[in-house]
């Protein structure tokens, strides 16, 4: 069949259940529902959805996202990991590092597809802030532990927390539905406080970066900084001077266990020069001993370099080093370019403007966290990655319609004729 240009008719999928089954996945990835309810674990309900969105991605294959750069590298990345599997002193602790990598991209590929509208991202990121007060509220009533997986302890419920933040407090300063407003104010409170409970110096560290940045993109300085020193009192009262005194620590670079860190980095580092290809995936706790020399008194067999990127610099070498750094421009790239150029901002504009440096703020918040922890192979990144190349292409398509459709988007209050004359602010 044909059209009236003489182009093939492309029959429109709905991807509604698939939608549903991607945040279904990130729930049960993340939240881990299956730990607290008897029985639901035994059914591997993580694996069972992942089977299902495997489905819908070879049933239409013809949707797949192509020519996304950060996509690009990620396989790449991948592959890297898959070649070392032959080659690494632990073959068995790369193998499980590629496949662990490479059970992400249903749910990667699922997302582009599926938050494909401003309407979907707007419902996406309403859940994936749920799905991180759920995990805040679990650690705060369980001493700053999260329920397990990515959530071991509280340096990283801490970093996790730190990168969903941003989202809370720029959506919170746009939204204009009263209850979506108290929801987001909410999960700030919550996610900031949990932190806190979390006593984690590293989760610490990426909370004081994450809000300088927030300060340092937000449009609207002098809100920020009101509500950093709110937000700040808060902590402060709500702390007490045991948390101030164990956060003064993190300078001490003498501290135990600051400098069992930095003796860990400079061995990875010693790996690195002596294998600057890699040593493959987690395969540095394996190498350790050989790079230990006598910066410890005991064997270090097992124990991780503490650092995501003591972690990529030995494991994957200048190849993987490459891959990450080319994603990393790209996805910063990308976060600024979501920010509209337009004159007049409509509703939409002005949230696709907050998650612009909201994306921002929370690679900020990940990297400062993540600098203390060894996370190159949790989801975390990886999802935020697939998240900022759903928003691009969400914004290219509004971009194609003409400026004064925006004004037609315009919220019709009684101010509204003042705003489709001055120019548009956002966060």
């Amino acid at each position: 069949m044909g059209n009236a240009t003489g182009k093939p008719e492309t029959a429109v999928v709905d991807t509604t259940t698939w939608f549903r089954c991607t945040m279904l996945y990130l729930l049960v990835d993340y939240a881990r529902p299956q730990d607290l309810i008897p029985g639901v674990g035994a059914i591997r309900p993580a694996l069972l959805v992942m089977a299902v969105l495997i489905f819908f991605l070879i049933k239409h294959r013809a949707l797949l996202v192509r020519g996304a750069k950060q996509i690009r590298m990620i396989w790449y990345f991948i592959a890297l990991l898959g070649l070392f599997i032959p080659f690494a002193r632990n073959n068995y602790y790369a193998y499980a590092t590629f496949s662990e990598m490479l059970k992400f991209m249903p749910f990667i590929l699922s997302l582009l597809i599926c938050v494909n509208s401003i309407e979907r991202l707007r419902t996406f990121v309403k859940f994936y802030v749920g799905v991180m007060v759920y995990v805040s509220l679990y650690a705060m009533t369980h001493g700053g532990m999260g329920s397990g997986n990515y959530f071991a302890d509280e340096n990283d419920v801490s970093l996790y927390i730190n990168m969903v933040i941003p989202f809370c407090y720029f959506l919170f300063l746009i939204e204009e539905k009263k209850w979506t407003k108290v929801f987001y104010g909410t999960a700030l409170m919550i996610g900031l406080l949990t932190v806190v409970i979390s006593f984690s110096r590293g989760g610490f560290v990426g909370l004081v970066i994450m809000f300088f940045i927030v300060w340092l993109v937000s449009p609207r300085k002098m809100v920020t900084v009101v509500a950093i020193l709110f937000l700040g009192t808060i902590v402060y009262f709500y702390a007490g001077e045991t948390y101030l005194n164990e956060m003064g620590t993190v300078t001490d670079t003498k501290e135990s266990t600051a400098k069992a860190r930095l003796n860990s980095w400079a061995s990875g580092l010693d790996m690195f020069l002596d294998n600057p290809l890699g040593v493959g995936g987690n395969n540095f706790q394996v190498r350790f001993p050989e790079y230990q020399g006598d910066r410890f008194n005991r064997g270090m067999w097992g124990r991780v370099a503490h650092s995501l990127w003591f972690t990529l610099i030995p494991e994957t070498g200048i190849f993987g080093i490459v891959i990450y750094l080319r994603l990393l421009i790209y996805n910063l790239k990308d976060a600024r370019a979501i920010r509209t150029r337009r004159k007049v901002l409509s509703g939409d504009d002005r949230y696709l403007n907050a998650m612009s440096i909201a994306f921002l703020a929370s690679l900020a918040g990940f990297f400062a966290s993540a600098s203390f922890i060894s996370v190159l192979y949790y989801p975390h990144y990886w999802y935020l990655t697939a998240m900022i190349v759903a928003t691009v292409r969400i914004r290219k398509k509004l971009s194609e319609a003409p400026e004064d459709d925006a004004l037609e988007k315009t919220p019709g209050k009684p101010f509204g004729k003042a705003l489709r004359k001055a120019v548009g602010r956002t966060a």
